[in-house]
C-alpha cells in the first residue's frame, strides 16, 4: 500500500501504453524474504485494457550444516511456489513509461527438508505443502518500448509461509 501510495503521489501512475489488451509479458526476478534469495518468473497475459491474468514460479533453497564433538550433521531445505495470478493496471492515470498494478496470487508451496547426520549415515527426508493466497501491490517502469525493470511486493496471510516479500526483476513485452 505504501508504494502504491508514494506512486500515485508523485505523479507516477500507469500510462495507457505500458499495458495493453493481448500484449503478453515474460518477468525474470529474484526476491527477497527471511529464508532464501528465491528467484523464477512470472507469465502475465492481458485479457482485456486492464486486467491481466497469469501464473509464477518460485525457487528456493537453503542449508546449514554443523559440527561438534566429531559428529556431523544438517539439512537442507527447497520450496517451489507456483502460483495463477490476477491484476487490476491502473492503465487511466496519466504517466509514461510506469505501469502500476494491484492484484492477488493463489498457490500452492511446495516444501521438502532433508536432514543428514554422520550417526548413521542416513538422511531423512520430509515436508509439507499448502494453498496460499497472497495479495499484491507492484509496478513496472519501462527503458525501451518491449523492456521494464519490476517490483512486486506482496502480503501472504494465509498458508504456511505467512509475511510480506517481494520481488524485483527484469520484464519482456512479448507481444
Amino acid at each position: 500500500v505504501l508504494l502504491l501510495t508514494a506512486m500515485l503521489t508523485l505523479g507516477l501512475t500507469a500510462g495507457e501504453k505500458e499495458f495493453s489488451k493481448g500484449s503478453q509479458y515474460l518477468t525474470a526476478q529474484v526476491g527477497f524474504n527471511s529464508y532464501a534469495m528465491p528467484f523464477g518468473a512470472n507469465f502475465e497475459y492481458a485479457l482485456t485494457e486492464n486486467i491481466g491474468i497469469g501464473g509464477t514460479v518460485m525457487m528456493q533453497f537453503w542449508s546449514e550444516d554443523w559440527g561438534f564433538a566429531g559428529y556431523n550433521y544438517g539439512y537442507s531445505c527447497t520450496l517451489i511456489t507456483p502460483s495463477v495470478e490476477g491484476a487490476y493496471h491502473f492503465v487511466g492515470l496519466d504517466a509514461d513509461k510506469l505501469d502500476v498494478f494491484a492484484g492477488a496470487a493463489l498457490g500452492f508451496s511446495i516444501y521438502s527438508v532433508s536432514w543428514k547426520d554422520s550417526w548413521g549415515g542416513d538422511s531423512a527426508d520430509t515436508g509439507s505443502s499448502s494453498l496460499y493466497l497472497s495479495p499484491f501491490i507492484g509496478g513496472r517502469y519501462y527503458v525501451s518500448d518491449k523492456m521494464a525493470i519490476s517490483a512486486k511486493l506482496n502480503f501472504s496471510a494465509i498458508g504456511d509461509f505467512n509475511g510480506v516479500g517481494g520481488t524485483v526483476g527484469l520484464t519482456f513485452r512479448l507481444k
